[in-house]
């Protein structure tokens, strides 16, 4: 039983081919960041710059083992035009996603929420 819990926790990396920005601001009397991912709706913050990084990494890796999950993930990949470069795991593995972004600068808070 303890060996089969022990492979029941390992560790597997899905490397995602994908088009991702987040668009960021600095707040310059907290020096926080703040940022949003429109096209996955998501937001992150930090009080730091690695900080947000952390943030905006777990809101993907969130999103996308929920999506694993629900058995939506595929449909996912496909509208937003990204590719495993990996293949999913079994079930029973915990997956580290490696998805690439960038970063675009805001000048004001304002810019990150479309009106």
């Amino acid at each position: 039983m303890a060996l089969k819990a022990l492979f029941a926790k390992r560790v597997v990396l899905v490397r995602i081919e994908a088009n991702l920005a987040w668009e960021v601001f600095r707040d310059p009397e907290t020096q926080a960041w703040v940022g949003v991912c429109q096209p996955l709706n998501l937001n992150a913050v930090g009080d730091t710059w690695g900080e947000f990084f952390e943030s905006a990494q777990e809101a993907i890796e969130l999103l996308l083992t929920d999506l694993l999950e629900e058995g939506e993930l595929p449909a996912f990949l496909q509208r937003h035009g990204w590719r495993l470069e990996s293949p999913l795991p079994k079930s029973s593995a915990r997956v580290q996603w490696d998805v690439p972004f960038g970063v675009l600068k805001r000048a004001r808070f304002e810019d990150l929420v479309p009106v």
